[in-house]
């Protein structure tokens, strides 16, 4: 694989997604996962990352996945590696987006931001409930 991702979120936000995708896909090597829990410094949370990128050196792109967007997960991996040509930092963690990265096979680092952003937007929905005209009979069919 091409690609590794680091989710990163407050709480314990990322690795309960991590939970859920590893049932998915089962565990994935190019995932790794970093918490901002209560009472983690910046030096902490700095150590955590640092650890995490470094332990996806062997990948050719490394995308960071945070949940929010100017938030603290973001603005330390900003900090930290920004402005690494090979690395994009990325908000708006949701389970549709982290799945897409981490099985696409693209290589090319703004193909493969385009596609995982587009899966990540497009499994926001709702339900509808659209009413019918058509009388249900009584063996439902």
């Amino acid at each position: 694989m091409a690609n590794g991702v680091i989710i990163l979120a407050h709480g314990k936000y990322a690795e309960g997604l991590k939970s859920g995708l590893d049932l998915v896909v089962g565990e994935m090597e190019n995932l790794k996962v970093v918490n901002f829990e209560e009472g983690v410094n910046f030096d902490i949370l700095d150590g955590r990352i640092k650890e995490a990128y470094e332990s996806l050196q062997n990948y050719q792109n490394i995308v960071f996945i945070t949940d929010l967007k100017g938030g603290t997960p973001f603005n330390r991996s900003v900090l930290l590696y920004g402005q690494q040509e090979n690395v994009r930092v990325l908000s708006g963690l949701n389970f549709a987006l982290t799945y897409q990265a981490l099985i696409s096979d693209e290589q090319d680092i703004e193909k493969y931001l385009e596609e995982i952003i587009t899966t990540g937007k497009e499994s926001i929905d709702y339900f509808e409930l659209v009413e019918s005209d058509e009388e249900i009979s009584d063996d439902g069919i």
